[in-house]
């Protein structure tokens, strides 16, 4: 059964704990897990509606439907997107409250209506290193059964005890179009390493805003240490306007950490650490390549890498996006060995168009590469490109016989991708162009 969180990822750190609520009065024991004892082993709740489990890990309290309370501060903030079942029947929306808000509910229709309603889950988990730390309370909504490539209006609250209401304002997005769709044109959005430079990242996000952008695909470390919620806090509400209208993905990144606020504010396919989804005429592998089990890059992680690519060889476009890149002139990281070795063969087997990772905070793409070979065309080879440029402090690059653009900059990208072209253009927060590439088919 297809999840939205990974409950292996945190067992491991053995943060699942008993602790006292910190964060806010309790609601009492009514189902909604507000009991005065915060239990925060993680948990498995059932959406019908959409045929998948929500699963929190440890650190996290189980999901739990929410109930009529409104708390002291019970307006939605930190509004953001996601999925966790097809893009473009589905789509999962999260936002924060007071740690005693347990209202949760969403109000949405097709254009401008608001003529529909849905109920959704709360949970809370305890932010800090050792399960020491602030109570923070999350809301998550799916809504399943949409119609493709369709504008839907939203917004998310609910309804306390005497009718008083507490609602976000009204925000819109757009499901994926069908992959059936031979005339389907989608733009992917490409960014990373946001840490500790958010007002760069506020930046990018308003210009990715502005060229239209149907998805994120975030390759990781979007904070310094992914314990301190304060630097999550600033990364979501940096990009709120975007993040409420545009669905985000993410890779996990070495900064993360595995940590339960990673886990917990992203909705993402399968496990959420790596797993795989279509949208439009791409085909999406999401790789952990910073996993809590070392071994699991050239185990289970290289084995769901491999039966991913035979199962999916008739997309129009495959495209990978993990953390450590596996080709780079990054002066601070550079090429990662590790995962040449191990995914590199696969990428080249079942030629893979385009690997997009960060960690290395530059823009590059190199030449097509087979093996650690430089090809004379896209047909035999793949583009890697190092999008780390989303506010981290900038590293140098040594450009190397792989390198077709580098520079050392603050950078996103926009690939509008369609069944026989992927071109893409990278640029800086001040919208100025970095570089372009056309791909055929």
């Amino acid at each position: 059964m297809r999840t939205s969180r990974s409950i292996h990822a945190l067992l491991a750190l053995g943060l699942a704990t008993t602790a006292a609520c910190v964060g806010g009065t309790p609601g009492g024991d009514d189902g909604t897990g507000d009991d005065d004892t915060l239990v925060t082993d993680g948990g498995r709740y059932t959406v019908a509606d959409c045929g998948y489990d929500i699963v929190t890990v440890a650190g996290a309290e189980a999901p739990a439907p929410g109930a009529d309370v409104l708390g002291a501060s019970p307006a939605p903030y930190q509004v953001h997107l996601g999925f966790a079942g097809d893009p473009a029947t589905s789509m999962a929306i999260v936002w924060r409250t007071d740690a005693d808000t347990t209202a949760t509910s969403v109000r949405f229709g097709e254009g401008t209506a608001l003529d529909q309603t849905a109920s959704g889950v709360t949970f809370r988990y305890i932010a800090g290193v050792g399960g020491v730390g602030d109570v923070v309370r999350m809301h998550e909504a799916h809504l399943c059964g949409l119609s493709p490539d369709t504008a839907y209006s939203y917004q998310v609250g609910g309804v306390g005890d005497g009718g008083t209401e507490s609602w976000s304002t009204t925000y819109t997005f757009r499901t994926a179009p069908a992959t059936t769709d031979a005339s389907a044109e989608v733009r992917i959005a490409f960014v990373g390493d946001s840490r500790g430079g958010y007002d760069v990242w506020a930046d990018l996000a308003h210009e990715i805003e502005s060229r239209g952008a149907d998805l994120i695909l975030f390759s990781g470390d979007a904070v310094t240490v992914g314990q301190v919620q304060d630097e999550w806090d600033t990364f979501f509400t940096a990009a709120e306007d975007l993040l409420a209208t545009v669905p985000i993905i993410s890779a996990h990144g070495n900064h993360d950490l595995n940590s339960v606020n990673y886990y917990s504010q992203f909705v993402m396919p399968g496990d959420e650490s790596s797993f795989s989804f279509d949208y439009g005429p791409a085909h999406m592998v999401v790789l952990n390549d910073t996993p809590l089990q070392a071994s699991d890059i050239e185990g289970k992680i290289r084995t769901f890498l491999s039966q991913d690519l035979a199962a999916n060889t008739g997309r129009p476009w495959t495209i990978v996006n993990h953390h450590r890149p596996i080709w780079s002139s990054g002066t601070r990281h550079g090429s990662d060995q590790t995962l040449l070795q191990q995914w590199g063969p696969l990428i080249d087997q079942y030629h893979v168009d385009l690997v997009v990772a960060g960690h290395d905070h530059i823009y590059e793409r190199t030449k097509p590469m087979n093996a650690d070979q430089v090809q004379a065309t896209t047909a035999t080879g793949t583009v890697y490109v190092v999008s780390g440029g989303a506010g981290a402090s900038l590293y140098g690059t040594e450009p190397d016989y792989f390198t077709d653009n580098a520079e050392s900059s603050h950078s996103g990208i926009i690939a509008q991708v369609r069944a026989g072209q992927l071109q893409y253009e990278a640029f800086r927060p001040d919208g100025s162009s970095v570089d372009t590439m056309t791909m055929t088919k």
